[in-house]
């Protein structure tokens, strides 16, 4: 049986992407996985038999609670990789010193790759520019950390404080991402860097999010 022609398999996977109505971030996972499949295919007949099923059912199993993984903002400095819950958590452990449970407790990852935050707003701070201050530093600090993000999305952050209903656009650069010292602003609107200092602010806002008394942070 003669192997697929690399051409002719980069256009089949490319036209499966562009057919599966995915989102455009979305597009490096699915170019990979149609690629694979269609090259599987090709080497079990068509995925019939045996090693065709077994290799399926795998691949099916693998996606169950992935994301997204990028490197750099909007995708940019890096490919699309696939991080489930337990190496995104994981990763964010190891990098905060933050318990597992206190993190899981606190923030989900959705299979489209968001980063959300499951505490209840109000729970956040006492005012809404509390609130998003907290929610900042959750989620820029997760999706560096957690899904590997440098600079991080800061549109994908903006949308958590939408979906939060705490999104503040004219106050959002001067009043929420400011005053913090362990997160900037990047080169442009879309960007966001962390500095050393993003533990203590990341730990704080864990704390508030679980009603405990935010340990003191680094000046």
């Amino acid at each position: 049986m003669r192997a697929m022609d690399v051409d002719d398999l980069l256009q089949k996977a490319w036209k499966a992407v562009e057919k599966s109505g995915v989102p455009e971030s979305l597009y490096g996972v699915a170019f990979k996985e149609a690629a694979d499949f269609i090259r599987t295919s090709a080497g079990t007949g068509n995925g019939s038999g045996n090693n065709g099923s077994t290799n399926t059912g795998k691949r099916k199993a693998s996606h169950r609670g992935t994301a997204s993984k990028t490197k750099g903002a909007n995708g940019s400095g890096g490919g699309t990789l696939v991080v489930d819950l337990d190496t995104f958590f994981g990763d964010l452990v190891a990098e905060s010193g933050v318990p597992d449970v206190d993190l899981r407790d606190v923030l989900n990852l959705t299979d489209a790759g968001q980063v959300q935050v499951t505490t209840p707003s109000k729970d956040l701070g006492k005012t809404m520019a509390e609130q998003a201050k907290t929610a900042i530093a959750l989620v820029a600090g997760a999706r560096s950390k957690g899904l590997g993000e440098n600079p991080v999305n800061a549109d994908a952050v903006r949308q958590e404080l939408q979906r939060k209903h705490i999104y503040d656009a004219a106050n959002f650069a001067a009043y929420h991402l400011r005053p913090l010292k362990g997160f900037n602003a990047g080169a442009n609107s879309s960007q966001i860097l962390l500095t050393s200092k993003w533990v203590g602010e990341f730990k704080a806002a864990i704390d508030k999010a679980h009603g405990r008394t935010p340990a003191p942070t680094a000046t």
